[in-house]
């Protein structure tokens, strides 16, 4: 499933002084939107084939439906794959949560982006934040550091890549201090640093990583 952030809290207040409408988002586990139409959304790959889109509203006044699109990783824009008509019995007006799932199919072996655009019947538009959804539900990355604490070397392993990727390592002030490449399960022994505290990070994923002790 995707990362998602907890507890998000924003406001805009709309108006000319009269006649105010303030817009509260708030994000325990999707956006949800008060006084508009605005989704959240949660997206994650069901199986290889695929990628599952949940989402709701608190309340939808003037809703007309929801754009599904995505993003592949070699793409350079977002493109329209599906498009979710609203459930709100009463077009102008619901007013209380509805719940929406959608299924995309994609077989896309790199990284898929996705977001939904929500239309108004008068044509406005709104975006949800995008989503990254991992390419292989049965692969998991996983990367190996030893020995630690090292003494003049170590080595570094990474299984579950599905191309050659890139192997960053950085000083405890951030700065990159080395840097190669890695093939899945293939070994690479790193020396030539001086004594310190560095870590050893996947340049692709960002989650996987780990500090090693140089003596």
């Amino acid at each position: 499933m995707l990362e998602f952030t907890v507890g998000e809290v924003a406001s805009k207040t709309l108006g000319d002084g009269n006649n105010l409408l303030t817009r509260v988002f708030y994000n325990p586990y999707y956006w949800q939107c008060i006084a508009c139409n605005r989704p959240g959304v949660l997206c994650k790959r069901i199986n290889n084939t695929t990628v599952q889109l949940d989402w709701k509203t608190v309340q939808e006044i003037n809703n007309k439906g929801f754009h599904i699109e995505r993003k592949k990783e070699n793409e350079g824009a977002f493109n329209a794959v599906d498009f979710v008509n609203s459930k709100a019995r009463h077009w102008r007006q619901q007013q209380f949560a509805i719940e929406y799932q959608k299924m995309d199919n994609n077989n896309f072996a790199g990284i898929p982006y996705y977001r939904i655009k929500q239309e108004d019947i008068d044509g406005r538009t709104a975006y949800s934040i995008i989503r990254i959804v991992k390419s292989d539900v049965s692969k998991q990355l996983t990367m190996q550091v030893w020995p630690v604490p090292a003494v003049g070397f170590f080595n570094v392993s990474v299984s579950g890549l599905n191309k050659t990727d890139m192997i960053q390592v950085l000083d405890m002030s951030g700065r990159l201090v080395k840097q190669f490449a890695i093939q899945n399960n293939a070994q690479q022994q790193v020396s030539g640093l001086p004594g310190g505290t560095y870590y050893i990070k996947l340049a692709s994923d960002k989650t996987v990583g780990q500090k090693v002790i140089v003596l």
